[in-house]
């Protein structure tokens, strides 16, 4: 008897404990990541219509974000990013103003992630922050230097897609376009036979809003 009522028993419990099993949660999706970027803008040039129109103040640089997810596949990202002027690779035009721009750039935004297939998705992003710049233009032949220290507000809206090349690691692409504050590049405006005395900085960085374009390159892990 004792040979029939073990066997009963242990297929019972198998039975008992594969409904459990069947019906175990998922592990729940990650909440948060973090990541790094780099990238560059360039403001679009008044009155050109060409391809490379978008090379206005050339600005590279990295930065580091992180995104909390909200609700389903919305998103709440911030960030902050490093940029300084620079002719490389894209050179500059000769009539620019040769300026030194260097700006530190805080974010949010709020976005949409879909997925695309089980290694790539695609989202959607609104956002605003402020630039924190440094000013600084040569002028006339002494080597004078006008200077100025900036915060300017901006507002992007962007988009771009994420490969998954390893468990809870992405690279990633991103195009922003942003409204952000620019300034007058005519080097005409710095000939020292113009001014009586030093140009001032609150004339020559007097700033107006323009539409720059961003690309960015980045890894992102979730925690």
């Amino acid at each position: 008897m004792r040979n029939v009522v073990l066997p009963i028993l242990l297929v019972s419990a198998t039975a008992a404990a594969e409904p459990e099993a069947i019906h175990a949660s998922p592990p729940a999706a990650p909440l948060f990541d973090v990541g790094f970027r780099v990238g560059g803008y360039g403001f679009h040039r008044e009155g050109d219509t060409s391809a490379s129109n978008w090379n206005e103040c050339r600005m590279d640089g990295i930065g580091v974000f992180g995104s909390r997810v909200i609700h389903g596949p919305v998103f709440l990202e911030v960030g902050l990013d490093a940029y300084a002027s620079q002719t490389f690779p894209l050179p500059g035009d000769s009539a620019d103003l040769p300026i030194d721009r260097q700006s530190l750039l805080l974010s949010t935004a709020i976005g949409v992630r879909t997925d695309l297939t089980s290694w790539l998705r695609a989202y959607v992003q609104v956002g605003v922050g402020a630039e924190l710049t440094r000013l600084a233009v040569h002028y006339g032949d002494n080597g004078d230097v006008v200077r100025d220290n900036k915060v300017m507000p901006d507002g992007f809206l962007g988009f771009g897609g994420e490969l998954r090349v390893a468990h809870g690691t992405y690279l990633g692409a991103s195009l922003r376009i942003l409204v952000m504050g620019n300034f007058n590049y005519d080097p005409a405006m710095l000939k020292d036979n113009q001014w009586v005395a030093s140009p001032q900085a609150q004339s020559v960085f007097d700033a107006s809003p323009a539409l720059a374009s961003q690309g960015q390159f980045y890894v992102r892990r979730d925690l």
